[in-house]
């Protein structure tokens, strides 16, 4: 038995499922490894369709094009992209997403592995995160290009506190942003707090603030980038577009799908900036469903949720003595802020709310593991109001796991 004088408490020596570093990474390769197996001996994963196929028949052959690339990449191997090579490309960032969460879960257990206090609350934010439903579809059966954005933040977040590793995180942070910019709206707040976060923790040396600099501007840059040169494709109208991308798809595109295509990218791609927010707007709240869907989201899960973060972060602000450490633990607060803009102008409400349900799970675990006081006091002050209060907390997370899960399109 030693004892942690920094944090003043009982850790632990004894034998265990997480006694070990191995067993720290094994546990979670088993479980996301073991699943993703599952999925690709029963042929779960599918193969790109609808309006996510287009993501890999892009090219930059007529100008750059965000979210294209994926397709670039594939064009370098094939022309003509079959049904058998996105599932095999899906299948891959499958893999890399599974790689992500081993790596970062496991770091995760191997730092709190004698401490179970800490331990038992990472545990707890993981499967509460992990025990929503649609999460390992989101992870492995989606076609989505937002879990290789998902897994090359994680392996950032991985690689943020190594002395050597930290010097990819702008690199992968800008590829992030290349292979989709929606990564400016999601993941990418997790990854720039931690790594302000290390900044600060690390005596703020000229070496992390480059470093912080060169992430964030090459991430702003990027982005604000993508919808200014969409603008400059060579196309003469969206129609030709559209057959001109899908001339490499060997199967057939559905007829309802070509003319969705040729009003999005009419909107995307051929409008000034304003008229196409504009349009957009009038799109989003003239479809009743959607607008149904993101309203009961927004009564039923995001104000619940975000209420119950807010306590946690103002008793964590009021906790904290360090003015700094203050307002980086605000910034983590209000890290849905930065997805108002793609809720507002999107169709997936309920993606962006779950993409910032991991940000919140992964900022608290960060805190936990990094063993910062404030943090680690008010996550046990919440345990010891769930146990004072048994059945209205589990009422509670299966109330917010049903409703989500309800919710999700």
């Amino acid at each position: 038995m030693a004892f942690d004088k920094k944090a003043g408490r009982n850790l632990t020596s004894e034998k265990g499922i997480f006694s070990s570093v191995v067993s720290c990474y094994l546990f979670p390769l088993i479980v996301f490894g073991g699943y993703l197996l599952y999925c690709i001996l029963e042929k779960l994963i599918p193969s790109a369709s609808g309006y996510y196929l287009i993501h890999y028949l892009y090219t930059f052959e007529k100008g750059y094009i965000s979210r294209g690339f994926v397709g670039e990449i594939i064009s370098k191997f094939t022309d003509t992209v079959t049904d058998d090579i996105t599932r095999t490309v899906i299948t891959i960032f499958s893999a890399l997403l599974m790689l992500g969460m081993t790596l970062c879960i496991g770091k995760a257990l191997s730092k709190v592995r004698f401490d179970k206090e800490r331990l038992t609350y990472v545990l707890f934010v993981a499967v509460v995160v992990f025990m929503i439903p649609m999460p390992f579809k989101y992870f492995y059966t989606d076609i989505k290009l937002d879990k290789l954005v998902w897994a090359l933040t994680l392996f950032a977040v991985y690689l943020a506190d190594n002395k050597i590793g930290k010097w990819l995180v702008p690199v992968i942070c800008a590829l992030a942003t290349v292979v989709n910019p929606i990564f400016v709206f999601t993941s990418m707040i997790l990854i720039a707090i931690i790594i302000l976060q290390e900044f600060y923790s690390g005596g703020m040396s000229k070496k992390d603030g480059i470093l912080c600099g060169v992430t964030y501007i090459a991430i702003i840059a990027l982005a604000l980038f993508a919808p200014i040169s969409e603008k400059w494709v060579d196309f003469a109208n969206a129609g030709e577009m559209v057959d001109f991308f899908f001339k490499r798809y060997a199967g057939e595109l559905e007829p309802e799908y070509r003319e969705r295509f040729i009003n999005m990218w009419l909107i995307d791609f051929f409008m000034p900036v304003d008229k196409a927010l504009n349009t957009s707007f009038h799109i989003y709240f003239e479809n009743f469903g959607r607008g149904l869907n993101t309203a009961l989201n927004l009564i039923f899960v995001a104000i619940p949720f975000y209420t119950v973060m807010g306590i946690f972060w103002k008793k964590v602000i009021k906790a904290e003595k360090d003015k700094i450490q203050k307002i980086i633990y605000f910034l983590s607060s209000i890290s849905i802020v930065a997805a108002i803009p793609a809720i507002i102008l999107s169709w997936e409400f309920s993606k962006y709310l779950y993409n910032h349900i991991l940000v919140q799970a992964g900022l608290i675990v960060y805190f936990v593991v990094k063993d910062h006081k404030a943090v680690v006091d008010t996550c046990k002050e919440a345990k010891e109001f769930g146990k004072k209060h048994l059945i209205a907390s589990i009422a509670g997370i299966l109330y917010f796991l049903t409703f989500f899960a309800t919710l999700y399109n």
